[in-house]
């Protein structure tokens, strides 16, 4: 009996019935509920979810026209600033789901569902043709709220996401997520929002689902590299600055007009603080929060491996062969 359940349960719904043969790397199968449950009980799929409904940030280039930016600001004094950069600086379209009930009122009015109609998120997005796929004023969502936001992304839509990550003696953390986390979470509050075990005893399980976000689906900016992180996102995206032209022969202007734009906005803001990491004080805090202090360390570690590896979309465009260049190319060898 349970030899046939789980020869059931390895195939595809397709092999179910009869037909084709067993495929060893079958894709997973998404439940009426949106939900993976992969291959075979406990995947790594499962384990996982929603955050299988963002992009590898690395491994997923180019950025495709069908994908989400989403901005996840767990801390006050980063969601300010940035989003005053993206505003300004990009002329982006902000939807802001600050609340629990504002997302919950997203998936009820099927939010992407409706960008995609209305033609601000999709092909239809990219109303001027700028190179290489380039865009003017983004829409991009934003909340402090990641898990409940991820539900809202789907397979034709996927979630791209950003987000400042800082230590955890630096925290300023979103009122709404204070009101989220029970009166006995005193510590390690960004593991506990990302594994969504919000009280009693966390573990190495816990830490790993919250590096395999920071690692694997997030472009990673911290507090005192804000200015280098923000101009790296909007490079990524392909967004041209208010005042840019989105040409082959403007990159290197766009480039300078973004960086002086949030050059401008961010020198009013202060930077991390900075603690005697050699004082009894902060070895007891450390103890306490040793799951978020590894946490830090690992975003700062990718942001540093992100220099490589996230790069320009002109530039994504160019390495798969999808540049404006390489159609023109195309063209004319044709009529050769």
């Amino acid at each position: 009996m349970l030899a046939s359940l789980f020869d059931t349960y390895f195939r595809t719904p397709s092999q179910q019935s009869g037909e084709g043969e067993i495929v060893g790397a079958a894709l997973p199968q998404v439940t009426s509920d949106g939900k993976y449950h992969g291959r075979y009980p406990n995947s790594l799929l499962t384990l996982f979810y929603p955050y299988t409904l963002f992009r590898d940030v690395v491994l997923d280039q180019p950025v495709d026209a069908n994908d989400v930016p989403f901005f996840w600001h767990a801390h006050v004094s980063d969601e300010i600033p940035v989003k005053k950069v993206l505003k300004t600086c990009y002329g982006a379209d902000l939807v802001e789901l600050n609340t629990e009930e504002d997302v919950e009122k997203a998936k009820e009015l099927k939010l992407l569902s409706s960008l995609v109609s209305q033609g601000r998120v999709g092909p239809e997005s990219l109303k001027e043709k700028l190179y290489n796929g380039q865009r003017k004023q983004p829409i991009v969502i934003t909340s402090p709220h990641i898990r409940e936001v991820a539900e809202l992304f789907t397979q034709e839509n996927l979630g791209r996401m950003f987000s400042f990550y800082r230590h955890p003696i630096d925290y300023d953390l979103h009122p709404n997520l204070k009101t989220k986390l029970p009166p006995d979470a005193v510590n390690n509050f960004m593991t506990r929002l990302l594994s969504g075990v919000h009280s009693g005893e966390l573990g190495f399980k816990e830490l790993g689902i919250g590096k395999q976000v920071i690692r694997q689906t997030t472009l990673s900016g911290t507090r005192d590299l804000m200015p280098e992180s923000i101009l790296r996102f909007g490079q990524y995206f392909g967004w041209v600055p208010v005042g840019g032209e989105g040409t082959k022969l403007s990159e290197e202007t766009d480039n300078a007009i973004a960086k002086s734009c949030i050059d401008d906005i961010l020198q009013s803001y202060p930077g991390e603080r900075y603690a005697d990491h050699n004082s009894p004080e902060w070895l007891a805090f450390y103890k306490a929060n040793k799951y978020d202090c590894q946490l830090y360390e690992l975003a700062r570690s990718t942001w540093r491996a992100q220099i490589q590896t996230i790069i320009p979309l002109s530039m994504q465009k160019r390495r798969a062969g999808e540049g404006d260049d390489d159609e023109k190319n195309d063209e004319e060898g044709e009529e050769e």
